[in-house]
């Protein structure tokens, strides 16, 4: 006879693996925050914007610029759902932890279906894969996007469509497009597959693809031009088709290759497949080189496609082979994430602790990255490389930032004389001298 604790460890996989995965993501989270580890100034940015919502304001977001509002940026009216989380923690790990929440929702419903349509072992690799996939511990160390409530939303709604469970299916897929105005056609794409799978949906599948592409069009022509300083859409510029589509074509042809083993390779016989091609569209028509490769944030909308198309694509003959395949190059490419600052970030971090809670004494503040969502929730924050002509009270960087002491660097950048009244852990404050 049998052991159930097997049976019963089956069972809960999906809940296992959702707590794995949030105890890996958060970790990470906290590892970077507790560091002062910043890898762009994204955080900044989303974490002044809920800062706004949360004190009933407009997203005015003096990191993107004095007086920038972040609805004419992207598109993402989502993010709106979290300001709850800035009344009762105003603070940027605050961002990257739901957003660990949210990733770790999104294997629950990837796992489940593996379990039901893999072999036992296969369905385990399966988990593995995922919850270490480049794509998604990539963004973590990017920390805090929009679109990691398109994770979910994606892995759910086609677990939903799978299993025939329509109408969740449908609503899920079709929140995307207040994720970011891009994946209006992603949801377009759902509609074409929709249609390619059974060709008695072609209502459906219209429907999919005018809501699709309607959201994407009223987001970058109407609505994002109506609250953008310059009236127009700000990334148009970054799509160059002609002069950009052949450019680190080896990069490109690697992410491609990448994508295809999360997928174990089989999962290309998916027409769910057909989801990554409007997010690779863009990014390797875009002429930013960080679009191309398997950094940054990038790739996590594409994770739940992958796995869910491995399920989908995989025979009776391949149900461990391929869960195989993706579990192989997961570990394998770990090399191309950060999963090392786990154990090994005191060589990113710095002490800056003293010089934040003296910096937030003053009512506005230019600083650099590593500082922006440390300061956000607390007082009017710029970064010193977008400030353009506004005059901070206050300074708050490392004399390595400009390559000169704070205060003489402040005084040739804002005018006037300026004092150093902090210096400690390598970070400097100067403030306007007083006359």
């Amino acid at each position: 006879m049998s052991s159930p604790f097997p049976d019963r460890l089956h069972r809960w996989a999906p809940a296992l693996a959702s707590a794995v995965a949030f105890v890996l993501y958060s970790s990470l989270a906290i590892v970077m925050w507790r560091s002062y580890y910043s890898p762009s100034w994204d955080l900044g940015i989303f974490t002044q914007m809920l800062s706004q919502y949360a004190a009933g304001n407009a997203p005015i977001v003096d990191i993107k610029g004095p007086g920038f509002n972040l609805l004419g940026d992207h598109f993402h009216p989502i993010l709106i759902v979290l300001t709850p989380l800035f009344w009762i923690a105003p603070s940027g790990l605050t961002l990257m932890l739901a957003q660990a929440a949210l990733f770790a929702a999104s294997v629950w419903p990837v796992v489940s279906l593996a379990f039901e349509r893999l072999t036992t072992r296969g369905a385990w690799l399966l988990t593995l894969s995922y919850v270490l996939s480049w794509g998604l511990l990539n963004a973590v160390h990017s920390q805090f996007h929009e679109i990691a409530f398109a994770v979910p939303f994606l892995a759910f709604g086609l677990v939903w469509w799978i299993r025939g469970k329509r109408i969740p299916a449908i609503i899920a897929i079709a929140l995307l497009v207040f994720v970011k105005e891009d994946l209006g056609m992603t949801v377009a794409a759902f509609g074409v597959v929709i249609w390619l799978r059974d060709r008695s949906e072609t209502k459906l599948a219209l429907s999919l693809i005018v809501w699709g592409v309607g959201w994407m069009a009223y987001a970058v022509l109407l609505f994002l031009p109506l609250f953008n300083p310059e009236g127009g859409y700000d990334y148009t510029d970054n799509v160059a088709l002609t002069q950009t589509l052949t450019q680190g074509l080896t990069i490109k042809i690697g992410t491609v290759g990448f994508l295809a083993l999360a997928a174990g390779a089989i999962g290309l016989r998916s027409p769910f497949m057909l989801l990554m091609l409007p997010t690779l569209a863009w990014r390797f028509t875009g002429d930013v080189e960080g679009y191309w490769d398997t950094s940054f944030h990038y790739s996590a909308v594409l994770m739940p496609i992958a796995a869910v198309s491995l399920i989908d694509g995989a025979g009776r003959a391949h149900r461990s082979l391929a869960p195989l395949v993706a579990a192989v190059a997961s570990i394998a490419l770990l090399s191309q994430t950060r999963i090392d600052l786990l154990w090994d970030s005191q060589g990113y971090a710095v002490d800056a602790a003293s010089s934040i809670e003296a910096a937030q004494e003053y009512d506005s503040v230019a600083t650099d990255i590593r500082m922006l969502a440390y300061l956000a929730p607390h007082t009017q924050t710029y970064w010193y490389g977008s400030i353009d002509d506004a005059v901070p009270d206050a300074v708050l960087l490392r004399p390595d930032d400009v390559d000169s002491p704070i205060e003489p660097w402040a005084e040739e950048r804002f005018g006037g004389d300026w004092a150093t009244v902090h210096s400690e852990g390598g970070y400097e404050i100067a403030v306007p001298a007083q006359g």
